[in-house]
């Protein structure tokens, strides 16, 4: 067991000074613990860098607490509160499911039995299951009727089951929707009850059923609250229904239609006449897609509210292969996937609150936590400044979608390639541990789900302990996302630099005014992920005169959105990515579920969208590996005098940045290069490169080569490399991407006294200054294709 005892979050990644900032801490052991707030300056505690720092600030939140444990409650249902008219006495259940886990080998997860659509809790009432053996199941009070035969994984069936009370006939149905030649048929089960339904006051649940009433810990953090769902569904439900009669198996067959109520030749709400009057509820998941609720078409309205936001815009029962856009074809989308591990909220009570001094700085800050015992947590947070607040002339743009996708990754433990993808056996940290043994705390967006499905939702109102100081990642056995971010903020406090932060959250929702007055933005190591608006503000920023220095590599690359429906807790609560048919995934949606549910846009990569990566900031995504870094060399191209002032004080035969904390160079990890055809600017320069360097553990994208060869490796192939590169942008403006998620690894070393703090400092003062950069030469200006440009990099290579 590892049992890290002290875990927490807040409310807000980004908070403005004057403003309120929320803790919730599971303290699960100690009496106490203490929490103060630090300006975190370095999270890296490799010997060879500066260790690590934090500062202390003054806050009168400062102080000991009562520890006291709070309990994460995974898994989706969507739930309806109890009303009279679900305290049925006869009944017609039914819904289409495509079940994922209706049985699993007992060497993997455990999932036992599932709730489909169940009013039922300790044997009392009625509702739909899956049994322990993968069979459908009624159940009434304390009497089990199943089929016997399983039910197919990742395939469509329909279920429905009556009881009539007067007579006590029970009938329930399994009808696969595709029967193979040598399936055995599953008739139909009639069997008796005697007596009547025995009802409790309790919710009916879809994807879920009634455990118990609990008011400890898990019950505080489940909806409704102190209610125990148990019994998680994993796999897709479409068109539940249920009547207040035993239906006939004709009338089953016309409640698949739903209800279609408002009609001018029609005054009811059923099909026909009769159903009108003993529909109870026939809910539609294909209405309010981008919402967390499962509308009721039938006359009570019985909304169901969704917990811990399953999948939505899945294709269902009836998706014909056609549309591929769910907002195209909404009603084959009438289908959501429930998990039994996914989490939107952990719903923790508030333990202690933060107002921020107006008067503190834009920074990278943490909530520390500690015991007497010696358990730490930290809990970041960036102080960012309002808008039309005065403004530093430097600002950092923290990727916190990146960190939401990578957020409390599964990879290390779970990923059965580890080693090979690494190079290396892979050194656990205490948090991969702890997350391996507790499922409910999510996953990342690089994850799947128990029943192998992939995580395409994340949230930060949970405990994020990937994005942790003194964390070292599996594939770069060094910090990655947020700590590594840290070694910039640490170059920047050495250097003395004065600097705003804000976060890629913050640029979605304020668009360009996020970014007005800044002279220029410093990206982190490792912006992967992004919004379509955080892009469009980078464009119309550069395109105005400003100025970007992209410190890292595979930036640009997934498209992410914001979920709408969590906008009363915040923004940017819970983001979406579909990983679609290219690009380095580790699981890939199905056809036809590649538009987001919460904004209805295509997802995958933004080179599918028509939006190249390179054109951002010049260089786009190459080639990954996680053996050792690198390093850079210059290129002829570094003494045009458009660029030769970035290379002030360093030598032209200098090897750059042979030195880092990050695989032991500036230059790997994921790696960028220059390609005018997708979309770098063809008056590019690359001024360094590191072709021609790697190792076999560095393979090329997937998405730059059609079929498999070999030769796709760092030790020959011309694309796996990075490059350096500088280009102006209209009105004064400009870029110089770096284009290695190591680069910002190889500021620290030598307390900052080194030919890559050198480089990244003299692009700084120049692009940091007032006004314009200066003119490029009258004879730089000439007309380009884009074929026109050849690499050096490519001809040093060759």
């Amino acid at each position: 067991m590892c049992a890290m005892r002290l875990t927490g979050y807040a409310d807000k990644f980004s908070v403005h000074p004057g403003d309120t900032i929320k803790f919730y801490v599971n303290c699960d052991g100690p009496a106490q613990y203490r929490a103060s707030i630090v300006q975190m300056i370095n999270g890296d505690t490799n010997p060879r860098g500066p260790g690590f720092i934090e500062k202390d600030v003054t806050a009168d939140c400062e102080g000991s607490y009562d520890g006291r444990p709070q309990a994460v409650y995974g898994g989706s249902y969507a739930y309806v509160p109890d009303a009279p008219q679900l305290k049925v006495e006869s009944f017609t259940l039914q819904c289409w499911i495509w079940p994922t886990t209706p049985r699993t080998d007992a060497r993997y997860w455990k999932h036992g039995e599932q709730g489909l659509v169940t009013k039922w809790s300790k044997g009392k009432g009625y509702g739909l299951f899956i049994n322990e053996d993968g069979c459908a199941e009624l159940r009434i009070n304390d009497k089990t009727f199943t089929t016997g035969a399983r039910l197919r994984d990742h395939a469509w069936h329909f279920l429905a089951a009556t009881f009539d009370a007067k007579t006590g006939a029970v009938t329930l149905y399994h009808e696969p929707q595709i029967v193979y030649a040598l399936d055995p048929v599953v008739p139909p089960v009639e069997a008796q009850f005697a007596g009547p339904i025995t009802h409790s006051d309790i919710p009916l649940v879809i994807a879920g059923f009634v455990k118990g009433l609990e008011s400890g810990p898990i019950g505080r953090s489940s909806l409704p609250q102190g209610v125990l769902i148990g019994g998680h569904y994993n796999g897709k439900i479409d068109s539940p229904r249920v009547c207040n009669r035993a239906l006939s198996r004709f009338e089953i067959e016309t409640m698949k239609a739903g209800v279609q109520p408002g009609l001018s030749e029609r005054r009811h709400s059923g099909p026909t006449g009769p159903l009108s009057e003993c529909i109870v509820a026939a809910w539609d998941f294909s209405d309010g897609i981008d919402t967390l609720v499962c509308r009721d078409q039938g006359p009570y309205k019985f909304d169901a509210q969704l917990v811990n936001c399953p999948t939505r815009a899945m294709t269902g029962y009836n998706w014909a292969g056609c549309n591929f856009d769910w907002k195209h074809a909404q009603k084959e989308y009438g289908a959501i996937h429930f998990h039994d591990d996914d989490l939107d909220n952990a719903r923790w009570d508030v333990s202690f609150e933060w107002k921020v001094p107006e008067d503190i700085k834009s920074r990278f800050y943490a909530a520390k936590l500690t015991t007497a015992e010696g358990d730490e947590d930290y809990i970041p947070f960036w102080i960012v400044p309002k808008l039309g607040a005065k403004k530093s002339k430097i600002a950092v743009m923290v990727p916190t979608i990146s960190y939401m996708a990578y957020a409390n990754e599964h990879v290390a433990c779970n990923a059965g390639g580890a080693e090979l993808f690494v190079y290396r056996v892979p050194i656990m940290q205490q948090q991969n541990m702890f997350l391996a043994e507790h499922r409910e705390y999510g996953g990342s967006i690089y994850d799947t789900h128990t029943d192998g499905s992939g995580i395409c939702l994340s949230s930060r109102l949970r405990p994020i302990l990937s994005i942790r100081p003194k964390y070292d990642h599996f594939l770069a056995q060094a910090p990655w996302q947020y700590p590594a971010d840290l070694h910039l903020v640490y170059w920047l406090e050495t250097l003395g630099y004065e600097y705003d932060v804000f976060t890629d959250e913050d640029l979605t929702y304020d668009g360009l005014a996020r970014l007005e007055d800044y002279n220029v933005i410093i990206t982190g190591s490792h912006p992967e992920h992004n919004s379509g608006p955080q892009l469009d503000a980078l464009h119309d920023y550069t395109q105005r005169g400003g100025r970007i220095m992209y410190m890292g590599a595979d930036g640009w690359y997934w498209v992410h959105s914001y979920h709408p429906a969590y906008g009363g807790l915040g923004r940017g609560i819970v983001t979406e990515m579909r990983r679609c048919e290219s690009g380095i995934r580790t699981w890939r949606a199905d056809p036809g579920e590649y538009y987001h549910q919460g904004t209805g846009e295509l997802g995958g990569m933004w080179r599918y969208r028509g939006r190249y990566l390179h054109s951002v900031a010049g260089t786009g995504m190459s080639s990954e590996g996680f053996d050792i870094s690198s390093y850079f060399s210059r290129t002829p191209e570094s003494l045009d005098e458009r660029v030769a002032w970035a290379f002030e004080g360093i030598d032209y035969e200098e090897n750059l940045g042979n030195f880092g904390l990050v695989g032991g160079g500036a230059a790997g990890l994921e790696l960028d290069i220059v390609d005018t055809m997708l979309g770098s600017p063809p008056h590019i320069l690359t001024v360094a490169t590191s072709a021609g360097r790697h190792t076999e553990a560095y393979l090329l994208v997937m998405e730059d080569f059609g079929f498999n060869q070999q030769g796709l490796d760092g030790t020959v192939h011309p694309r796996v490399r990075a490059d350096i590169t500088f280009h102006e942008t209209p009105n004064g403006g400009g870029c110089f991407a770096f284009s290695s998620i190591a680069y910002c690894g190889s500021l620290p070393w030598n307390n900052c006294d080194n030919n890559i703090s050198r480089l990244t400092k003299n692009v700084l003062d120049r692009f940091s200054v007032d006004g314009p950069l200066p003119a490029a030469p009258a004879s730089a200006v000439v007309h380009r294709g884009r074929a026109d440009y050849e690499s050096p990099s490519v001809v040093t290579t060759n």
